[in-house]
């Protein structure tokens, strides 16, 4: 009963409206350019679980994202040098390279602040069934549309994750970017540099009776355990370099709250990123 209230406070805490300088249901202030409330309170808002059409329910953090988000801090060396570690070649080379430069900062001074996690919903394969083994399939793992202005006239993230665990790099993140409608419809350039994004491979297709693209589902499993182990080492690394431990979030609750706000990633497991975080990071 207690639980059931509490989630039911928390609900009705998302739904009220926010005031007029805040932004959204994590309320996103426009003079600080954070959400509202604590590290770990803003984490449990930014990690609600994204669900078909851009729903969200309120999910328990792991233990480790928790005990991150209350503690503070930063990567240690060896945690850093375990992220750099797990990375594959070429981009193993690439990010030691840039290991010891600064991550990205807003033209107002302010440091990097935010994780943030998406989906690229491509392949679509509009009513066509997933490949059957869908995370070897070499036409979903292919970074080439997102390279050659097929996707977008530029690279949309800072990083592209495929379901075999390679690593592309579109941007640096010492690159201030912008990847959500927060940043490039609402908030504008201000908000550029507080923000690093990453694009998970996963396709998508209509849902059933579907003809409208925002009305479309990922596969079951949405991610590969290469993917997680990848996104643990990419959030540990990018933490090091901003110099404390990133709020982590998701597209769809970062924008939520905002007309068209997209609907990604779907299908995360929260649990399976938090295990292949404590690897790196301990309990």
């Amino acid at each position: 009963m207690r639980l059931a209230l509490l989630a039911s406070i928390f609900v009705l805490t998302l739904s009220a409206p926010a005031p007029a300088d805040e932004i959204g249901e994590c309320r996103f202030d426009r003079e600080t350019l954070t959400f509202a409330g604590t590290p770990l309170d803003q984490a449990t808002c930014l990690l609600r679980k994204v669900k078909l059409l851009g729903e969200k329910e309120p999910q328990p953090l792991p233990p480790v994202i928790s005990s991150l988000m209350t503690n503070g801090g930063a990567p240690s060396a060896e945690m850093k040098e375990a992220a750099l570690g797990a990375f594959p070649q070429p981009y193993q080379d690439y990010a030691r390279l840039h290991a010891t430069d600064p991550a990205s900062q807003t033209e107002a001074g302010l440091p990097a602040l935010y994780f943030v996690i998406h989906d690229t919903s491509d392949p679509f394969y509009k009513n066509d069934p997933f490949p059957r083994d869908i995370d070897n399939d070499h036409r979903v793992n292919s970074f080439t549309s997102y390279m050659d202005q097929t996707f977008a006239s530029a690279p949309v993230a800072h990083i592209f994750l495929n379901r075999v665990g390679q690593i592309w790099a579109g941007h640096d993140f010492q690159e201030p970017w912008r990847a959500t409608k927060l940043e490039s419809r609402v908030v504008g350039v201000p908000a550029r540099g507080r923000f690093v994004h990453i694009e998970t491979v996963q396709p998508r297709r209509f849902l059933p009776g579907a003809t409208n693209r925002g009305q479309t589902e990922g596969p079951r499993p949405g991610f590969s355990k290469a993917q997680y182990r990848m996104l643990a080492a990419l959030y540990v690394y990018s933490s090091a370099r901003t110099g404390r431990w990133l709020i982590p979030g998701f597209h769809a609750t970062v924008d939520a709250g905002i007309p068209d706000a997209h609907d990604d990633p779907q299908n995360f497991e929260l649990k399976e990123f938090g295990k292949e975080l404590e690897q790196l990071v301990g309990r």
